[in-house]
């Protein structure tokens, strides 16, 4: 708090002497109010009336130096405020800059995990068409089975296979078609017996002449 010295005069002996304070009038003068005064640090006399030159003259001086003071303080205020300002539309771009990189960032991850779907399911639907492929079979395929068909011998009949069994069995015993045994006509609806002949021995055969020579 500024404490300037205060010059009164004396009422009994008309003497300067140091005063408590500044008064109104001297306030006045300079265009000063009590409550700048008080807010300047400076001390008030309510009570004296009177008026000094030389408190008026430090007034000046004092008021000068004080409204130096605001405009400095203002001029810092002023600054820290745009400073302020500056460092919040700063803080406020940068979080911008960052909002749209995430928000890029975002769009690409999305894109990707798009573009790897797709990808899922062109080799999903690739897969499927090779197996569906694999399962249909092609001309050349079906021209082989056909071929092969072809050369497939038709079913024999029941009564053809018996007779083929019957011939195998009789060209492996040496039967020839005249020694075959007449057979009797089965009935309709039964099945034909086959008979079993035995194979007539030759002279030819080893043990025929044996015998032969033992008769001799």
């Amino acid at each position: 708090m500024m404490k300037p010295s205060v010059s009164v005069e004396s009422p009994a002996t008309n003497t300067p002497r140091k005063g408590r304070g500044f008064s109104k009038d001297e306030l006045a003068t300079i265009k000063w109010s009590v409550k700048q005064a008080r807010e300047a640090g400076l001390i008030v006399d309510i009570r004296r009336r009177t008026k000094h030159k030389e408190n008026i003259a430090t007034l000046k001086v004092i008021k000068e130096d004080y409204v130096k003071v605001l405009a400095e303080k203002e001029k810092e205020l002023l600054k820290a405020r745009k400073d302020g300002a500056k460092a919040r539309k700063e803080a406020l771009k940068r979080k911008q800059i960052e909002d749209k990189e995430l928000s890029e960032r975002e769009i690409e991850i999305e894109e990707e995990r798009k573009r790897v779907q797709e990808e899922i399911a062109k080799k999903e639907a690739a897969e499927l068409e090779a197996e569906s492929e694999a399962e249909e079979l092609t001309e050349d395929e079906i021209a082989e089975l056909d071929s092969l068909e072809e050369e497939v011998a038709p079913e024999e009949t029941p009564e053809e296979a018996l007779e083929k069994v019957e011939e195998d069995l009789a060209a492996a015993l040496g039967i020839t078609d005249e020694e075959k045994p007449e057979e009797e006509a089965a009935p309709e609806g039964t099945k034909r017996a086959v008979k079993r002949v035995r194979k007539k021995p030759t002279t030819t055969t080893k043990g025929a002449a044996d015998k032969a020579d033992k008769k001799e």
